[in-house]
């Protein structure tokens, strides 16, 4: 028999082997853009719940600015203030509260405090509503991941007088 016309032999461990590397290159490829969108994602809550801060801050601040310029919507000034930083139609909310502050002011009088809260509900954005469908599906995660309200107030005290 001609040496070429023998059937040639099987490389030992080579056949079951095939598509291998490209199953494992799919999975560490999900894994990895699974990971990216996590960052993406978490990095983007911590990002806005700091623009939340800021935004009450400038609110209580525009609160106090008002108040001592004899303004007469303190409230509107806040928010207006605060809302300056996000743009319209967003999904931030603000509210404005005045109330008696839980501390004295000076010579033990009774002082008014002003309470700015910002609310920004994180559904409204496509990004983090497709992170918290993606971590539901993984199985044992919960709906806790991803929270669905963030939340920062600043309160700022904003007159001296018995309210």
């Amino acid at each position: 028999m001609h040496p070429s016309s023998r059937p040639r032999a099987r490389l030992a461990g080579r056949e079951p082997q095939r598509g291998i590397a490209a199953l494992e290159f799919s999975l560490t490829l999900v894994m990895l853009l699974m990971f990216i969108c996590g960052v993406l994602g978490f990095g983007a809550l911590f990002w806005m719940q700091q623009q939340l801060a800021s935004a009450a801050t400038d609110g209580a601040r525009a609160a106090v600015f008002a108040r001592f310029n004899g303004q007469a919507d303190v409230p509107s000034a806040a928010c207006s203030a605060a809302m300056s930083a996000f743009s319209s139609g967003s999904a931030v909310g603000c509210e404005v509260s005045s109330a008696p502050c839980e501390w004295a002011g000076s010579g033990g009088r009774q002082a008014d405090c002003a309470t700015v809260a910002m609310t920004y509900d994180t559904q409204s954005w496509p990004l983090l509503a497709t992170l918290q469908g993606l971590f539901t599906s993984l199985p044992g995660m919960g709906t806790n991941w991803i929270p669905t309200r963030l939340h920062s107030q600043a309160v700022v005290q904003i007159s001296q007088e018995t309210p």
